[in-house]
């Protein structure tokens, strides 16, 4: 009577055990967006809070990182939706960051360190997405969720740089910022006024 009820306090204590576990995502790696569908991706800076300046783009490692947006978050490069180009459906889209903040570091989407399970993933879960920093919006839109790559040092609040991502049929026509509009519309004021010297002195 005795060993069976021991038993049973050891089978309530490992099933008890094993749905705490599986309660809490395990994720060996970080967060990487994988295309649902073929067509042209974008990324959006679209918000964070953070004390650190945040360089977000694509890339594996330093030496292969193509920075889209920096910045971050507090004074973006841009505000307007950046295409990244075509990719078609399955393709994982590996990104990265670089951040300064009390020194400097990388994180990235396909990697296992500390610091980019921190900036690529919820670990606590604390966005109830089973872990995942990637939210979808709509059919075609998601916003990633991402701490910086300095982050895992101080805290995992999800917040920091928010990217929106989105896959469109034809790719977006990013509006020149108004230093470039300056300087195009200076160099076509200088065009006209040469054409009009040239004409003048005829």
């Amino acid at each position: 009577m005795k060993h069976s009820r021991s038993s049973a306090v050891l089978t309530l204590l490992f099933l008890s055990l094993l749905t705490v576990c599986l309660a809490v995502p395990i994720r060996a790696r970080a967060d990487e967006f994988v295309m649902p569908f073929g067509g042209y991706l974008s990324v959006q800076f679209v918000g964070g809070e953070a004390a650190g300046v945040t360089t977000f783009g694509l890339g594996t490692s330093p030496g292969d990182f193509v920075a889209l947006l920096s910045g971050l978050p507090n004074s973006p490069s841009s505000l307007d939706a950046i295409n990244v180009g075509f990719f078609a459906a399955g393709v994982t889209i590996h990104f990265g960051m670089f951040t300064t903040f009390s020194g400097s570091g990388w994180a990235f989407s396909n990697s296992t360190d500390q610091a980019s399970l921190v900036a690529f993933s919820d670990i606590d879960n604390s966005l109830g997405l089973g872990g995942s920093i990637i939210q979808q919006t709509s059919n075609n839109t998601w916003v990633l969720h991402l701490d910086d790559a300095q982050s895992y040092l101080v805290d995992d609040d999800d917040n920091d740089v928010l990217i929106r991502l989105a896959i469109t049929s034809k790719p977006v026509s990013t509006v020149p910022e108004p230093s470039t509009w300056i300087m195009l519309l200076s160099g076509s004021a200088l065009v006209g006024w040469r054409t009009r010297c040239r004409y003048s002195r005829r």
